[in-house]
């Protein structure tokens, strides 16, 4: 009998420590953190499949959990030219994890990425449209959760 209810109380103690929301899949709250991420790949000539340029990128965000980017900080380096500019986008993320942001870039304008959800830890994209440049984007990218609240000792 005893073991019966200590089984009980375990189960009813974990039913009760899941977190409400686990079976809704991902929503904007999901996307909540700063972020550090890189990405690289190419501008490809309109129509064809000719690289026209190189590009690179690292930087930070901050994403809210309500559908807005902020904070965005990135270093680009395009062809070997390096940019230093800022953004901010609108996003929506999908119950499975897949999303858009619409952003605006200070030097290169607007752009549209494609998102998808690992985790609260983990992002991966794919700029999907660039109108104010010449060529097609083949960029992707992978973003991370940053943590800055380890203690000095954790460091190393």
């Amino acid at each position: 009998m005893f073991q019966t209810t200590l089984r009980t109380c375990a189960l009813a103690a974990a039913l009760f420590a899941a977190p409400a929301w686990a079976d809704e899949g991902f929503t904007n709250r999901d996307f909540k953190a700063d972020y550090a991420f890189h990405l690289n790949g190419v501008l490809t000539q309109s129509g064809a499949s000719v690289v026209t340029a190189y590009d690179a990128a690292v930087g930070r965000l901050t994403a809210d959990g309500a559908g807005a980017i902020t904070k965005g900080t990135r270093s680009v380096s395009a062809n070997g030219a390096i940019f230093e500019e800022t953004f901010s986008c609108t996003y929506n993320i999908n119950a499975d994890g897949t999303g858009k942001a619409n952003c605006n870039f200070s030097v290169f304008g607007p752009a549209t990425l494609d998102i998808v959800l690992r985790d609260d830890e983990e992002f991966y994209f794919n700029v999907t449209t660039m109108p104010n440049t010449t060529g097609k984007p083949v960029l992707q990218g992978i973003g991370r959760r940053q943590s800055p609240e380890l203690e000095r000792g954790d460091r190393g």
